[in-house]
C-alpha cells in the first residue's frame, strides 16, 4: 500500500515532460493567434484607408464634374444672350453675323469646362 501512494520517479518525468510539451505548444498558439490578429488588423486598416480614398475621389471627381457641367451652362447661355443683344442692336439683317459670333465663342466652351474641373478638383488635392 506504501508503494501505491508513491510515484515513481520516472512517472514524475514523463509528467514534466508533458507538461514542458503542452506549454510549448500554447506559447506557438499564441503566437499564432497574436500575427493573425496583426494580419487582420492590417488587412482591415488597408480597407478602411482603400474605402476611404475611394469616396474622397468620388467626391472630388462628382464635384469637378458638376462644376464643369454649369460652368458650360453658363458659358452656353452667355452665348446665347450676346446673341439676343447682337441682333437687337443691329436688327434681324446682322442675324448671320452675330451668330458667327455665338459660333466663336462657343467654340471656347468645352476648354473653360475642363479648365473648371481640373481648377476643382486640383483644388481638392490641396485641402
Amino acid at each position: 500500500m506504501a508503494e501505491e501512494g508513491k510515484v515513481s520517479q520516472e512517472v514524475i518525468e514523463r509528467l514534466i515532460t508533458r507538461i514542458d510539451s503542452l506549454e510549448k505548444k500554447l506559447a506557438e498558439k499564441e503566437k499564432k493567434d497574436k500575427k493573425k490578429k496583426t494580419k487582420e488588423k492590417d488587412t482591415t486598416k488597408k480597407i478602411t484607408d482603400a474605402t476611404g480614398d475611394f469616396f474622397k475621389e468620388s467626391g472630388k471627381l462628382l464635384r469637378g464634374v458638376v462644376d464643369a457641367s454649369v460652368e458650360a451652362t453658363k458659358e452656353a447661355a452667355n452665348a446665347l444672350s450676346s446673341l439676343s443683344d447682337e441682333t437687337d442692336k443691329e436688327g434681324l439683317g446682322e442675324i448671320p453675323a452675330a451668330f458667327v459670333s455665338v459660333l466663336r465663342r462657343t467654340a471656347d466652351i468645352q476648354k473653360k469646362a475642363i479648365d473648371k474641373f481640373e481648377e476643382n478638383y486640383k483644388k481638392d488635392d490641396d485641402d
